[in-house]
């Protein structure tokens, strides 16, 4: 298994596949007939987002995340949560200085990998990204059980406003600093994204 960072339009596509099969067809959180094709897309795939693949030794897509960057929209967690105070965020997490957002995490069921393994492989790529392009806080707004168990798994985001009922489940905005995620890589395993050994220079968004 490897992670890559979504660069071709074949691959971006894998990755709305992926997406619309869980989102769409297996949760039933959006409707299928949003879209003319089976690919679930939204107005920061269009060049305010870099998308990772988790892949099988087969070249097959067996999970996908993205990382949503600043840009003219503003971050999802800021459109459709209440956060507390900016300050008293600050004051426990440190200057929010640049700040991402993961989104669509997408790991489907699959029984060839060990429990979670896949969405170990994919947190850790994304968290070596945000080191390398300069990211302060890392935010997320996460269905409830999946905040526990990212916890549980040793990604430690903290709460940072109020859950609330949204995408189909309960959802907690959530942050982990530059300084966590560091102490979190460290403690792992590192993780070969593949294209950027040779290539240290941020990203541009996807």
């Amino acid at each position: 298994m490897r992670v890559i960072i979504a660069r071709s339009e074949q691959e971006k596509r894998l990755s709305c596949r992926l997406r619309f099969d869980t989102m769409c067809r297996d949760l039933g959180w959006i409707s299928t007939q949003n879209y003319a094709t089976p690919e679930e897309r939204d107005e920061y795939d269009d060049g305010q987002s870099t998308a990772f693949l988790a892949l099988d030794d087969s070249g097959d897509a067996i999970g996908t995340v993205r990382l949503i960057l600043p840009g003219e929209i503003p971050l999802p967690i800021d459109r459709h949560f209440e956060l507390y105070p900016r300050e008293m965020i600050e004051a426990l997490h440190g200057e929010m200085k640049y700040c991402v957002e993961v989104s669509r995490f997408i790991v489907p069921k699959n029984h060839a990998f060990k429990n979670h393994e896949i969405t170990n492989m994919l947190y850790e790529a994304i968290l070596k990204e945000c080191m390398t392009i300069g990211v302060s806080h890392l935010l997320a707004s996460v269905d409830y059980r999946f905040f526990r168990l990212q916890r549980i798994l040793g990604f430690r985001f903290d709460e940072i406003g109020e859950p609330k009922f949204y995408m189909g489940s309960k959802t907690v905005p959530a942050l982990v600093s530059r300084k966590t995620m560091a102490c979190i890589l460290a403690s792992k395993k590192p993780v070969p994204i593949e294209d950027r050994a040779a290539d240290k220079k941020p990203l541009a968004p996807a």
